[in-house]
């Protein structure tokens, strides 16, 4: 199956997805040293890929599958459960 992007935001602490279908998974900036490390305005300055999140600034790059499996939501082989960005 599946999951596509829906939506991807940052606050303070945390970066944030949602799939179209309603699963939502977040990583915390301090889990990551980059981002750790980061101004807000940096973290605020991402874009998407088919499959993750990229910011520039600072060269760092998260996996939607990545995250949402970590959060116990989909597998780990996309063979089996995936989650994309498609515009």
């Amino acid at each position: 199956m599946q999951h596509y992007i829906d939506r991807v935001w940052v606050d303070d602490t945390r970066v944030y997805a949602k799939t179209k279908d309603g699963l939502m998974a977040s990583y915390r900036f301090a889990d990551w040293d980059r981002l750790r490390n980061a101004s807000q305005s940096q973290r605020e300055d991402f874009y998407l890929t088919y499959s993750g999140i990229h910011w520039p600034q600072i060269d760092e790059d998260l996996s939607f599958e990545g995250m949402f499996s970590n959060a116990g939501l989909c597998s780990r082989t996309l063979a089996e459960d995936a989650v994309c960005y498609m515009k």
